[in-house]
């Protein structure tokens, strides 16, 4: 396109051209059409580019190759010999696979490419529909698959990022197409929405998530064990927590790790545990209370999976307690 991202505005207002012919018989003569709110940003889009716009001359060169792929039950990523991946949650497990291969390069750009701008990206896609609506910028005939790839879009124009997809043949995309089927974690639960509302009613609103992943996050802002498309950062104990008013709801076997590292940073948050009293850690745990104790009794909708609601095993026995911790020194 003459204008930089242009053709990524154009495809609401086709789309509303269309519809409006339909229902006015194909007549160009009816002139009232309401505008909807995508059409109206399209339109002020390019009333504040079409003077000013202009776009680069294209470049064989591409500071980073990204390869990604999909399944129905993941998606895998990879460049510059790091990988990444996820699982579908129950909503996403509902496209189809042509939106899932969208999704799935959208997450691989933003888990190797977030803190990247004004640079040119290569796309290694063996989907053709999903290369086509990336190069095209969307899609006029499928209203899905055009809003992912306006979401595709803006990232990139809110980062001066060109993009462009390329074929790769299913044998050369071998990693992401590995990474993309990988079985989802048994270590990986969602608390319940409501048990969340409870906590932040009795303890206020957190600002981070220390453990958490796309899928289970309980704040806008998170922390993930592993590369994840939308974490602040990855490892939370690499990180110093004593400038957050935390949310922690650690793996059962990273207790202890955790209250030492709120001792040594001197941090203070919400802290989710199991209500285990002959456990090693417990006592630290004790001394590190600041507020009221709020007990979860087992319920197996207390703790889910968030691929497919299963409730976690131990459900039916586990005793949850969430609190206030404080590694601050006492006066």
């Amino acid at each position: 396109p003459a204008i930089k991202y242009g053709w990524a505005h154009t495809k609401s207002l086709e789309r509303a051209k269309i519809r409006a012919l339909r229902l006015s018989g194909e007549s160009f003569n009816s002139w009232f059409f309401p505008l909807s709110r995508s059409v109206l940003s399209d339109l002020y889009w390019w009333a504040s580019h079409i003077q000013t716009s202009s776009n680069d001359i294209k470049k064989d060169y591409f500071d980073l190759i990204i390869f990604s792929d999909a399944s129905l039950t993941g998606w895998g990523a990879c460049a510059n010999n790091q990988t990444a991946r996820g699982w579908w949650n129950l909503g996403e497990q509902l496209l189809h696979i042509n939106t899932l291969e969208l999704l799935a390069i959208f997450n691989g750009l933003k888990s190797f490419a977030a803190n990247l701008k004004n640079c040119n990206i290569l796309i290694r896609s063996d989907n053709t529909t999903a290369i086509a609506c990336v190069n095209r910028m969307g899609s006029v005939r499928h209203k899905t698959l055009n809003n992912y790839a306006q979401d595709i879009w803006n990232w990139c124009e809110q980062r001066n990022v060109w993009i462009f997809a390329a074929n790769v043949s299913s044998k050369d995309n071998w990693q992401a197409d590995a990474e993309s089927r990988s079985l989802p974690p048994d270590t990986e639960w969602a608390l319940s929405h409501h048990a969340f509302l409870l906590i932040v009613e009795n303890f206020g609103n957190p600002d981070i998530d220390l453990f958490a992943s796309k899928d289970n996050h309980k704040c806008d802002k998170f922390f993930s064990w592993h590369r994840d498309p939308a974490a602040e950062a990855i490892d939370a104990f690499t990180e110093n927590w004593q400038g957050y008013f935390f949310y922690a709801f650690p793996p059962f076997n990273l207790v202890l790790r955790t209250l030492n590292k709120i001792v040594q940073d001197e941090a203070t948050g919400i802290v989710i545990l199991p209500f285990w009293k002959s456990q090693p850690w417990f006592p630290l745990f004790c001394k590190l209370i600041a507020s009221k104790l709020l007990f979860f009794d087992p319920d197996i909708n207390l703790l889910t999976s968030p691929f497919s609601n299963r409730p976690h095993p131990l459900a039916k026995d586990l005793t949850l307690v969430a609190t206030i911790l404080s590694g601050k020194p006492s006066a």
